[in-house]
């Protein structure tokens, strides 16, 4: 018999609670997640400090014409990718899921060649197209047309490159592991882009070293990502006669390569529209604003590509219950970590800004602003995954247009208006407007929504460490260390009625089995 007052027997007795279904799904999705955010803080921190010193070295303004270069061609390789990316996601899942390893050769063998004719083609028309385009985003500064269009055609192989990266990364996703997807897109390509970047502004070369590395960075991942594909195919699935859904995969890719396209995230509207009707200097300060919210979206943009798999597998096995208590405890533990930044960035967007140096004080009205959209963006979680991995891209694709619409008509009027701020009011409200309302789709078309009780708590204690922070304000003073001082406090205070609130049974799981672990390790 145990002992009731050994520490392992209470350990063991609470571990029992949770079924076996609930702590496979619990630590797959924590494992997976882990991997995936550790290269997230990677990849966002390089994307900061790249950001960070390419300021300090020239200015906002130009940071401005590398970002709306890099945005532009982002946007046009989503286009290549047409959504075969998220297609060879779901396809090589099911086969895996129901034993056809047939399925899992034909399944990848679509999507990447559907990608790499697409996308090259995307390639040659952005080409043809680049004349126009820069004549568009330089219309208040026509001086520039000239360089802005010989940026656009030296960047125009990353257009290929990218979505040949991206679909062999989310090829590997559907194997259950976050590994060679971190390593490849979330490690090596930031690495290589602030290295040779760095060099390359360093070296004089300026924002056109920047675009350069920024292409052969992904080059490199995308031969890492590949090398890492071909070692996880199964000798059965290798040697297995392909079997290729495409109608399928196609129906699937074209509505999710839309709604990824058409994500306001994603899409940078922002930027574009701000390059269209304002300065390089504003059009830098709204990037950094956008920089800045990285750090709260670290914990959301970590969970969702094992998540993403996970909705898959256990909607075609029809585990609806399991998936919603899953889906409730990821939302929690991303409001967990998200929240208490946002917080911090709508009350201090001044401190924040400081690292982009004194040409970058002109965003932090917009940090503030944009990080109020984000709590909605991050709050009601992975909803858009729920969507689309249910087999409803449609869906997704509709809330897309109606986003962008909405954003591209009031975001160019409050722009042209008020110019920064009343962009970042609009970015605010269509994030709102539209994530919130995908919660509503996936409760009535999967059957499950993201709001457990838990969730009260990172809300209550974000509250209390938000007051803390205004109350700060009464110390005398008015200085960086002080305001730094106050967000620590703060900190401490989110994290102590964290503590108070107690951790619920998947958290307490997760902890056992890091302490676990980490006890192992030290014998």
């Amino acid at each position: 018999m145990s002992d009731p007052d050994d520490p392992r027997s209470v350990e063991e007795a609470a571990d029992r609670r949770l079924s076996a279904d609930a702590r496979g799904d619990v630590a797959t999705v924590a494992k997976g997640g882990a991997v995936q955010i550790a290269g997230q803080i990677s990849q966002r921190s390089l994307s900061f400090l790249f950001g960070a010193i390419f300021t300090v070295l020239t200015n906002a303004a130009t940071y401005g014409v590398y970002r709306s270069i890099s945005q532009v061609l982002s946007n046009v390789s989503q286009v290549g990718l047409a959504g075969f990316n998220y297609a060879a996601m779901r396809f090589i899942s099911r086969a895996r899921a129901t034993g056809r390893p047939g399925g899992v050769r034909g399944a990848a063998r679509t999507a990447l060649g559907a990608t790499m004719f697409l996308s090259l083609v995307a390639m040659v028309a952005f080409l043809a197209f680049t004349e126009p385009l820069s004549r568009l985003f330089t219309s208040q500064e026509p001086a520039t047309r000239d360089e802005f269009l010989r940026l656009l055609r030296i960047g125009a192989p990353y257009i290929p490159l990218f979505a040949l990266l991206q679909t062999l990364r989310y090829c590997t996703q559907a194997y259950k592991t976050m590994v060679p997807s971190v390593v490849a897109g979330n490690i090596v390509q930031p690495v290589a882009r602030f290295v040779l970047g760095v060099a390359a502004v360093i070296a004089g070369f300026g924002v056109t070293g920047a675009v350069v590395s920024l292409t052969a960075s992904v080059a490199v991942a995308a031969a890492v990502a590949a090398w890492w594909f071909a070692r996880l195919i199964t000798p059965e699935e290798r040697s297995a006669r392909p079997e290729a859904e495409v109608g399928a995969m196609v129906r699937f890719a074209l509505p999710q390569g839309g709604a990824s396209l058409l994500g306001i995230q994603a899409l940078g509207l922002g930027i574009l529209i701000l390059k269209a009707v304002e300065t390089n200097e504003v059009v830098g300060w709204f990037a950094i604003a956008l920089s800045l919210q990285g750090p709260g979206n670290v914990f959301l943009g970590g969970i969702v590509n094992i998540w993403a798999p996970v909705v898959a597998d256990l909607y075609e096995r029809g585990e609806i219950d399991r998936l919603d208590r899953l889906y409730k405890t990821i939302n929690r533990w991303i409001a967990t970590f998200s929240f208490p930044v946002f917080v911090a960035l709508m009350l201090e967007p001044d401190v924040f800004t400081k690292f982009y140096g004194p040409t970058a004080a002109g965003a932090a009205g917009a940090v503030a602003i944009l990080a109020v959209g984000n709590l909605f963006y991050t709050g009601t979680g992975p909803t858009g995954y729920v969507i689309s991995m249910t087999g409803h891209p449609t869906i997704n694709l509709l809330n897309s247009i109606v986003g962008v619409t909405l954003y591209v008509v009031f975001g160019t009027w409050a722009a042209r208006r008020w110019g920064i701020l009343g962009l970042a009011w609009v970015d605010a409200g269509v994030t709102a407007l539209i994530n919130s309302a995908r919660v509503v789709q996936a409760k009535i078309l999967v059957g499950v929504q993201p709001f457990g009780r838990g969730f009260l708590k990172p809300v209550v204690a974000s509250l209390a460490g938000g007051c803390v922070l205004l109350a700060w304000r009464l110390v005398p003073g008015d200085s960086t260390v002080r305001s730094v001082a106050g967000i620590a406090v703060a900190a401490i205070v989110y994290v102590y009625v964290l503590k108070l609130l107690g951790l619920d049974e998947e958290e307490a799981y997760v902890l056992r089995r890091i302490k676990k672990r980490a006890l192992k390790r030290g014998k």
